[in-house]
This record gives structure tokens, C-alpha cells and sequence, in this order.
């Protein structure tokens, strides 16, 4: 009896059940997670779009620091430093006139501008992201000639082959 029991339930094991599992159509929780902070990622990148964009530009054209090299004191007690100038109009006073008017007293501070070099890397993204990446293609053959066939161990040369230097004429 048993086994009949056994046979009558075999029908319902295994299988799809009706009402089982996620409903189609629907997400699962890590991917809803997920695409919320893509989402809030995108937007914030977007907001900064102008300030990414321009140290990008400051990276693939070098940047330029305007210094200035201050003294203190006298004798045993003379100090010296650079730091980086932040004032827009001194700024705009060196470039203007070369540094002349800052550097004009030689006891005073010492003004001079700079530049840390250009990254190739962020020159070809903005490049390749303004113009497209250039195609990069390599010629497979010898100024329109087909390539020799390969030689094999135990073949022979075939006549359309350009012989090289090990071979003879």
C-alpha cells in the first residue's frame, strides 16, 4: 500500500508549480540596488560634468601653477618657502605682464609660474572621445603582393615566395 501511495504523489513531484518563484517581469533585489546607484552615480558625474571635463583638459594639456617663494626674517633666523598662488588678480597681474610688476623688488617675494607635463593617456581620451578613435589597421601584405606561404617542414619552396637572405637565388 505503500507503494501505490508512492506512485499517486510521483504526478506532483518535480516541475514548475503554479504561483512558484519570482513573477516574471520582476527584478531581483540586488539589481533593483544596483541600478539605484548607477543611477545616483550617472546623476552626480552629470552635475560635475564641466569640472571633470576641464581637469581632464588640464591633465592631457599640462597644468601651470603660478609660485611664490616668500623670505622672513634675517641672518640665522632667514626662512624661506614657495607656495602655490590662489589670488585671481595676482594671478592675472603675472600674466599680464610676465611677472615684471611682482618681481620688480629683488628683496621681496619671487614669482614664477610652473607647469606639470601633459598626460598622453587623458590627451587620447578627450581625443578619441571628440573625434572618434582612429582606426588602427596593419597591412598584411608586401606593398600588394601576397604574403610567401609559409614553409613547412619536409615541403618545398614554391615559386611565388621572395627568397630571403638565408636562402638561395
Amino acid at each position: 500500500m505503500a507503494d501505490e501511495t508512492s506512485k499517486d504523489n510521483s504526478k506532483s513531484w518535480g516541475g514548475a508549480r503554479e504561483g512558484a518563484g519570482r513573477p516574471k517581469g520582476s527584478e531581483n533585489e540586488d539589481t533593483k540596488i544596483r541600478r539605484v546607484a548607477e543611477q545616483n552615480f550617472k546623476t552626480r558625474v552629470a552635475n560635475q560634468v564641466d569640472r571633470i571635463f576641464n581637469s581632464q583638459l588640464d591633465l592631457a594639456i599640462g597644468e601651470k601653477y603660478l609660485m611664490v617663494k616668500r623670505v622672513e626674517g634675517e641672518g640665522k633666523n632667514r626662512r624661506t618657502w614657495v607656495e602655490v598662488v590662489t589670488d585671481l588678480e595676482t594671478i592675472k597681474q603675472f600674466i599680464d605682464d610676465d611677472g615684471a610688476s611682482l618681481n620688480a623688488d629683488a628683496g621681496e617675494d619671487y614669482y614664477y609660474m610652473t607647469t606639470k607635463p601633459a598626460n598622453n593617456q587623458a590627451l587620447d581620451s578627450l581625443m578619441n572621445r571628440a573625434f572618434g578613435k582612429p582606426k588602427e589597421s596593419v597591412d598584411h601584405t608586401t606593398n600588394g603582393k601576397d604574403l610567401p606561404t609559409p614553409i613547412l617542414s619536409g615541403q618545398s619552396v614554391s615559386s611565388n615566395e621572395v627568397p630571403t637572405d638565408n636562402q638561395p637565388q
